[in-house]
């Protein structure tokens, strides 16, 4: 995972485009539970040339309908990926998801239909400081169906070998990066999200507030 390090312009003052995708998977087992996504942002040099700036791609697992065929939560990971598997540690408990508090004495339940792993989360240092992956992020949450889902990464930096080295601080800055958004550690490595904390949820919920409030008003009136 890599994101915004030097300071930059504002993204309002680039020109990009965004484009997203979701797909089941090839694995027949998978095809009905397991979607992957892939989101890119591009833009134009001067000679009219294009220019990936930045790319999110994860899987979404549909947790509640795997129940169906497999009993076992932490199995249906093992099936998935060798990360997702390795994630499982960390947030199943009595075969349900639950978000780690501040040790592993303290537990916090969070309803989990649904995992959202995001595999790589990548900002060209070049484009770094811009708000780029926090509009990746968002744009994601409005992609992929959140609902009662728990949002899920890797915080390690993804570099480019040319150009930097995966320091401390670039994984310091990575994980405070992450912080800011709301996730929280989960394990070394791992940090997770209640999904209802993620932009589309949010409006989503104010949404459904308004209309809630709108017909009360109606009734009484």
């Amino acid at each position: 995972m890599q994101d915004e390090t030097q300071p930059e312009l504002e993204l309002a003052e680039l020109e990009l485009e965004f484009e997203f995708s979701i797909r089941p998977s090839d694995i027949d087992e998978f095809s009905t539970i397991l979607l992957g996504f892939n989101g890119e942002a591009m833009t134009w040099d001067d000679d009219a040339e294009e220019i990936s700036v930045a790319r999110i791609n994860g899987h979404r697992l549909d947790i509640a309908l795997a129940r169906q065929s497999y009993d076992d939560l932490q199995e249906l990971f093992d099936s998935v990926s060798p990360e997702i598997s390795d994630l499982g540690a960390h947030i199943i408990s009595n075969n349900n998801c639950f978000v780690e508090c501040c040790s592993k004495d303290e537990q916090e339940e969070t309803p989990c239909s649904s995992l959202i792993y995001i595999k790589e989360l990548w900002v060209d240092p070049a484009y770094r400081n811009r708000s780029i992956g926090t509009e990746m992020l968002k744009r994601m949450s409005q992609v992929v169906d959140m609902n009662n889902a728990l949002v899920a990464l890797k915080a390690f930096p993804i570099i480019d070998g040319d150009k930097e080295e995966r320091t401390p601080e670039l994984k310091k800055q990575l994980k405070h990066f992450y912080s800011k958004l709301g996730f929280r550690h989960s394990g070394e490595h791992y940090m997770v999200k209640d999904a209802r904390d993620c932009h589309a949820q949010r409006m989503r919920a104010k949404g459904e507030q308004a209309m809630s409030e709108h017909s009360s008003d109606e009734q009484t009136a």
